[in-house]
């Protein structure tokens, strides 16, 4: 591909997409780091779907390749805030089973990057009471990368190291992370193919933006010594990533100005906030939300805006 001339936009720091990327390059590996049995990983190829702001649908599905009786995957990667997440999974897949008629086990996850995305999460009362559980047919688990060591995702699958990133608190000096990172780098080259190693040093690449705020782009590309968008896959991850991951930090300001201000805001106010992705529509919520004297008068405010739209 050939070479951008101009200076790069500001990198996303969202991961829909990037998890999306890693999912169709190795998805039995993050499987594994749910707890599903080596073999039985090993079954599924996966597919991107269609973003939960279009449709209630999972970011992933899996699929058997190779039996029938296998039931489907369905997972979520969490790397923002959203009250509703699991319920917005379980709609997923009754509404997926029912659709396509599957009437195997299923196997469903939630993967945050940080446990404040997990605490944020309203708890499946009437579902489930616990977050690792056996419902009837439906297995489903969530796990907290923040939470993980990097040999704890190595002893899952070698081919983790690219969420590495993850296991690193987010304020970690730049010297130990230069030196993490060219770890890392060797640790894909040894552990991916040849033809697929490329595409991982992408992945890790947006992942350290991830998860380091006050790291730049063209410090990561010092760091694994190339440029994500050398690369197509770079190139289309960091393509499709950008407006959502501005849309999404324009959407997190205007919730937590309120938060500062008034206290815990209403769910159904974070709801109808992370429906919106007009930039100049959240630049305007985010000047009233830090003038509007109460939280009833911004209530109207985004009632008034919803109505316009």
């Amino acid at each position: 591909m050939k070479k951008q001339q101009s200076t790069p936009q500001k990198p996303t720091r969202g991961t829909d997409e990037i998890f999306l990327k890693l999912m169709t390059l190795s998805g039995s590996s993050i499987l594994k780091l749910l707890g599903v049995p080596p073999k039985q990983a090993d079954q599924y190829e996966f597919r991107a779907v269609t973003l939960k702001e279009k449709e209630i649908r999972p970011d992933v599905e899996g699929i058997s390749m190779w039996t029938n009786k296998a039931g489907p995957v369905f997972l979520e990667f969490q790397g923002y805030s959203d009250p509703f997440i699991r319920y917005r999974l379980m709609a997923s897949i009754f509404l997926g089973c029912a659709q396509k008629k599957y009437d195997s086990s299923v196997i469903a996850g939630i993967i945050y990057t940080d446990a404040k995305y997990k605490k944020a999460a309203l708890s499946l009362s009437t579902v489930a009471k616990a977050a690792d559980c056996e419902i009837n047919h439906c297995f489903f688990k969530e796990i907290v990368l923040s939470e993980y060591t990097e040999q704890k995702l190595l002893n899952a699958d070698p081919k983790l190291i690219v969420l590495a990133p993850f296991t690193l608190d987010s304020k970690t000096g730049k010297k130990q992370l230069v030196n993490k990172a060219q770890q890392w780098k060797t640790e894909v080259t040894q552990n991916f193919p040849i033809k697929e190693q490329q595409d991982a040093l992408d992945i890790l690449g947006l992942f350290v933006l991830n998860r380091f705020r006050d790291i730049k782009y063209e410090e990561v590309i010092a760091m694994l010594n190339f440029d994500l968008m050398d690369t197509v896959a770079g190139k289309q991850v960091y393509d499709m990533g950008l407006q959502k991951g501005v849309i999404n930090d324009a959407q997190e300001m205007v919730i937590e100005v309120l938060d500062a201000r008034f206290g815990m805001v209403p769910h159904e106010v974070v709801e109808t906030i992370q429906t919106i992705s007009e930039r100049d529509v959240l630049k305007n919520l985010l000047r009233q939300a830090s003038t509007t004297p109460d939280k009833t008068d911004f209530k109207e405010i985004l009632s008034k805006t919803m109505a316009e739209k």
